[in-house]
């Protein structure tokens, strides 16, 4: 490790002292244009002079230029860099009126707006209040942005809760996340791969992020891991000066709650911020599943018993609690204005329980019953998440010219402990599992943009990683005579799994006219070697690869704007997918990894229109994916014989399959009616098409999917808001069968109190209790239906305080960035 960090800092030297040592040349002057137009009073069209008008920037409100109008109530803005910018015009005994989406461009330097129209408040010295709320879904040609705090989910729920409100994403009952169909995702977190991303979402709170942005085809500028693209996680960051935060509890039924603490402090050259979050989740649950073996006989051997049946039908319960502590330190230093360090620790720890009761029926021809299982398991996993992150930031002279540079050290351990107890015919048996499963990622990347000219410009960068997980799983049979638990080798595991990855990358973006255009690639080079220590099997995959990556974007208009994008993917396998050692919390269905897997590549097209009318905006894009050495599950029977026992049971693992091909059409809408409710929906369709051959049997399935989620806000009255959404998922494709449908509500009611310091909230999920997870597997031998639940209709009050905040101002400055977000690609 001391030699990775050395290295990083010999490199971020050599970064940064040219070009402290030698004087920026200065760049040269931006091309600029102009925006003017006349703001006037009521239907009478009354000119309004004196009043203020200010042109913001839609990321972080910071002030471009400004004017107050003449007696005639016109203004003229000059100069203004070509962009894209938000128009703030205010004046006392006036609410205030933003107009969004202006743009200056080569092709348009001269902006003249249409006449501009304020309505004076019945008492005018009132507070002046803003009706410019940002939504809750934002669309832009390349992503999409949901800002958390618009969601009542995100007071008491977790980034999970709030992703089920998203267009394209399906959330599952372990919290794991698909797009488009794939749950091959990305998870970011401020760009980075850290210990945070690593957890189920349904682990992170939501109360932790301002915002989401989905990136369904990245440029080569992203790590290009992951089928469907890359979700990322954008951490609140305070920019207030002084001292403020806000502390918050939540209760919830099923012994549901938590609470959190954030402080923020900025003065002079330093910002820093600390947090902490703490979360008691229980999770009870049901499964269960029904398999019909085509007229087969299976036979279940066990010493002199035999029983033989034709039909498996198994009923599990079970349930969870999990107890967790997040602690958050982070600091901002500015070195001089242009030049700041950052650096910030997180640390979580966690500590899980659990139970399940599993009962087997085996049935005959006649589906009579014709004897028992039962089978208890009892886990426990104590475990933790550190993250350590230094970053660097320095500007120049010339504007859009940045250097960045970031160390992001990982470490998780987890501790598992599980216990099975059997009882067959009057005979019972017992067997314990212990495992380490330690994650270790070191990573070190560096990012420079240089302006050609006032259109053009280059990114490039560099990125390594070096990841170790290591997974020791002992596995132990209590011996009944000698009244202890004796170790067995050959069910036992030690795996360990080394990669490296080193990557560069390069961009060139230009415009022409109304065209814009991102040409990008990126080289990788990946080592990996899986160690399968126990049987002394070592497999290494050492590979190169080139991901090219294509952006055009046609700007009709202000209001019109086409994109299409090209990029090439990959998907390396999961620790779980590679790790050979055998799951057996269900003894006839069990599932274990193929450490031989090859990753997936993936070919993906998309091509999108977006369109702004006043206070609503639509986006319509058709996409086509396709992917080769696709990683799926194959379930198969098998006949084993274990402790004198022979059984046929269910054997999953993974394989990499021929071909598969996904391609669908995607429609998402917001509205805003008046300034009391707003509205946001989206309609995906997609086909998914699977083939592959294994041995002498040839395995294809294809399908036609859809979804649609619906969200409403509502401001009724005084600062109440009520918020109902509804989900709807259409059954989906596998290998060997399909998810069906899914469906769900949701209701939240927040109400501000305490002149707005406070906020109390009320929240249920899945209200009509309708969340569940039902698959279909089949083949020539076998039908499996099953059926899993989980506690899903929750109901949660909670209350927020805000400490030393003005919660207008805050109010505000949510309002006046309606295109916020993490910013990596806000030209494309």
């Amino acid at each position: 490790m001391k030699t990775y960090l050395l290295q990083f800092i010999l490199i971020l030297a050599a970064f940064y002292l040219p070009t402290n040592l030698q004087a920026q040349a200065p760049g040269p002057a931006p091309a600029s244009g102009n925006i003017s137009g006349t703001v006037v009073e009521g239907p009478q069209k009354t000119p309004l002079g004196f009043a203020n008008v200010v042109l913001l920037t839609p990321r972080d409100s910071s002030l471009v230029t400004g004017a107050t109008t003449d007696v005639s109530g016109r203004f003229n803005l000059q100069p203004v860099p070509f962009g894209r910018y938000l128009l703030r015009i205010s004046l006392v005994g006036y609410p205030t009126k933003y107009v969004k989406n202006l743009t200056v461009s080569a092709t348009a330097p001269t902006l003249q707006l249409a006449t501009l129209t304020m309505q004076a408040s019945t008492t005018r010295l009132n507070e002046v209040e803003i009706v410019t709320e940002r939504e809750l879904v934002e669309y832009d040609l390349d992503k999409r942005v949901v800002n958390v705090a618009q969601d009542v989910a995100a007071e008491s729920g977790t980034v999970a809760d709030v992703l089920q409100n998203v267009p394209s994403v399906t959330v599952d009952i372990d919290g794991n996340v698909s797009l488009r169909g794939s749950s091959n995702v990305t998870i970011l977190v401020d760009g980075k791969r850290t210990s945070l991303a690593n957890l189920s979402l349904d682990q992170i709170p939501a109360n932790l992020i301002e915002s989401i942005e989905l990136v369904t085809n990245p440029s080569a500028k992203y790590d290009p891991e992951g089928t469907s693209g890359v979700i990322n996680l954008i951490l609140k960051k305070e920019k207030k000066p002084g001292f403020n935060g806000s502390a918050s509890v939540n209760v919830g039924t099923y012994e549901n709650y938590n609470s959190s603490l954030n402080l923020n402090y900025r003065y002079d050259k330093w910002s820093l911020n600390a947090g902490y979050d703490f979360r008691h989740r229980t999770r009870p649950g049901t499964n269960s599943s029904f398999t019909d073996y085509l007229g087969n006989t299976i036979s279940n051997i066990s010493g002199e018993d035999t029983i033989r049946y034709n039909f498996l039908d198994q009923q599990r319960e079970r349930d969870n609690l999990d107890v967790s502590h997040n602690f958050r330190f982070g600091a901002d230093y500015y070195l001089s204005p242009k030049r700041a360090l950052s650096a910030s620790v997180f640390y979580r720890t966690d500590d899980e329980e659990g139970s399940s009761n599993l009962l087997y029926r085996f049935l005959n021809t006649d589906r009579q019953e014709v004897g028992q299982r039962t089978r208890l398991t009892e886990d426990t996993e104590q475990g933790y998440n550190m993250d350590l992150n230094l970053g660097y930031r320095q500007t120049f002279e010339r504007e859009g010219q940045e250097l960045t540079a970031d160390l992001v050290y990982t470490n998780n351990f987890d501790e598992e402990g599980s216990e099975f107890r059997e009882t067959l015919q009057g005979r019972s048996s017992r067997q314990n599992t212990l495992t380490d499963d330690g994650n270790t990622r070191f990573t070190a990347q560096a990012d420079y943009v240089h302006p050609l000219s006032e259109d053009s410009r280059v990114e490039t960068g560099f990125r390594s990683s070096f990841q170790r997980l290591d997974e020791d799983s002992r596995f132990f049979v209590f011996d009944f005579p000698e009244s202890r638990f004796v170790f067995n080798d050959t069910l036992s595991n030690h795996f360990v799994y080394d990669e490296q990855v080193h990557a560069a990358y390069a961009n060139y973006s230009n415009k022409y006219k109304s065209f814009s255009y991102q040409l990008g690639l990126r080289a990788e080079q990946t080592y990996t070697t899986s160690d399968q220590r126990t049987q002394e099997e070592v497999y290494t995959n050492n590979y190169f690869s080139l991901f090219p990556s294509l952006f055009i974007t046609h700007d009709i208009n202000n209001d019109n704007k086409v994109q299409f994008s090209y990029s090439r993917r990959i998907n390396r396998p999961r620790s779980r997918y590679l790790n050979p050692f055998v799951d057996r919390s269900d003894k006839f269905d069990v599932d274990y990894g193929n450490p031989k897997l090859n990753p997936e590549y993936i070919n993906s097209l998309e091509l999108g229109y977006l369109k702004y009318w006043g206070n609503s905006s639509a986006n319509l894009s058709t996409f086509y994916r396709r992917t080769t050495n696709q990683v799926q599950r194959l379930r198969q029977e098998a006949q084993v014989t274990e402790d004198g026992e022979t059984y046929t049971r269910f054997e999953t693992t993974f394989l990499n399959l021929a071909s598969g091909s996904s391609y669908g059409l995607e429609f998402g809408a917001t509205h805003t009616i008046g300034n009391w409710w707003r509205l946001n929906g989206s309609l995906s369709g997609f086909r998914t098409e699977l083939n592959d051959t294994q041995g002498d049997t040839e395995l294809s399935n294809q399908q036609l999917s859809w979804n649609t989620r619906i969200n409403s806000t509502m401001t009724v009255w005084n600062h109440l808001d009520i918020q109902l959404n509804a989900y709807y998922r259409a059954p989906t494709a596998t290998i060997q069968g399909r998810r069906e449908q899914l469906f769900s509500t949701g209701l939240g009611i927040r109400k501000d109190v305490l002149d707005k310091k406070g906020t109390v909230m009320l929240r249920v999920s899945d209200v009509f209790n309708t969340r569940q997870w039902n698959y279909t597997r089949f083949s020539d031998t076998f039908r499996t239906e099953s059926n899993n639940r989980r506690q899903s209709r929750i109901f949660y009050i909670g209350f927020t305080y805000r400490l030393n905040s003005d919660e207008k101002d805050s109010h505000r400055r949510n309002r006046e960035e309606p295109d916020r977000g993490g910013g990596d690609e806000e030209d494309f």
